[in-house]
């Protein structure tokens, strides 16, 4: 039985020491290697899996995602961290990669309906210099929310456009915490 029949794909910890990389490095900034290596250090686990294929080595994978939380594992000193095994070899394994990053393009935050409340009452009663502070929305925008008025539900949002507004509410949570 070959290694590829003894394996799923699947979730899995792997120790670090199991894990080859490819590259000595990655191109993530100190700043934000330390601050996931804080924070991995503090919750003791990795909340992004890297993704790892089957190895000619037994019990080794091979790194094909994730350089920079594999990084901050090491510098958390955790001696493993999950990661998402492809119970292939590489060249299978990294068809499946170009499926896993789409996936994580669609793993947005779940934005609750009390910032959509208060969107919609910022979007109705702010003035136009406040609207500016919102990344994304310029003066031109600003006096468009403001002719557009009232918003009462977030169906009033389709006045301003699909996209906009969604960019726009994104901005706002981060602005108002």
């Amino acid at each position: 039985m070959s290694i590829l029949d003894k394996s799923k794909s699947k979730p899995s910890l792997a120790f670090l020491s199991q894990i080859k990389i490819p590259q000595q490095s990655s191109s993530t900034s100190q700043k934000d290697l330390k601050s996931m290596s804080d924070a991995m250090r503090d919750w003791e686990l990795n909340f992004a899996l890297p993704v790892v294929c089957l190895d000619k080595q037994e019990d080794t994978y091979q790194l094909l995602t994730g350089l920079p939380i594999y990084e901050a594992a090491k510098a958390a000193n955790l001696d493993k961290m999950w990661v998402f095994l492809i119970a292939k070899n590489r060249t299978e394994a990294q068809k499946a990669t170009i499926h896993a990053s789409f996936q994580s393009k669609l793993n947005e935050d779940i934005i609750s309906d009390d910032i959509v409340e208060q969107f919609i009452i910022f979007l109705d009663t702010a003035k136009i210099g406040e609207l500016t502070q919102l990344k994304g929305i310029k003066d031109g925008y600003a006096h468009l929310i403001v002719g557009k008025r009232p918003y009462k539900i977030s169906g009033d949002l389709k006045k301003l456009g699909k996209k906009r507004p969604i960019s726009w509410l994104k901005a706002y949570r981060e602005w108002s915490e």
